[in-house]
């Protein structure tokens, strides 16, 4: 007896499956990141979020008012006030004091964290624990 055609069941074709919604394969990879942990998972889920935020903003603003311009306006070099989307300009400019350090912290944040943690030979409580508070 020869092999079933690929795709079919004793010799019956059948469809394809259907394809899973875009809302269900979103939700899905957003629960597969819970298996990441402390960088990783702080970096996929609040750093790259905060950093596209001000990527976007810093690619329109580029647009809008000039590349050159919008560097100065997101460091702080010049006035958002002078240009010629001043609101658009004042978002880059506070997401230039705000979003990117706070970035910046949260990396060196758990990057100091886990060099504490690892080095540490006892539990906080232990460590500062006096002998007469027993």
């Amino acid at each position: 007896m020869a092999a079933p055609p690929e795709g079919s069941a004793d010799g019956v074709d059948l469809p394809p499956p259907p394809r899973e919604p875009y809302r269900h394969s979103l939700r899905r990879w957003r629960l597969s990141l819970e298996r990441y942990h402390g960088l990783r998972y702080w970096a996929l889920t609040r750093g790259l979020p905060l950093l596209m935020t001000y990527v976007g903003l810093f690619v329109a603003s580029g647009f809008a008012i000039g590349w050159r311009r919008a560097y100065d306006v997101s460091i702080g070099i010049t006035s958002p006030a002078g240009s010629r989307v001043p609101v658009l300009a004042w978002f880059l400019s506070v997401a230039g004091w705000l979003l990117v350090p706070a970035v910046v912290g949260g990396i060196a944040g758990y990057v100091v964290s886990d060099a504490i943690t690892s080095r540490r030979t006892g539990s906080a409580e232990e460590i500062f624990t006096r002998d007469d508070d027993e």
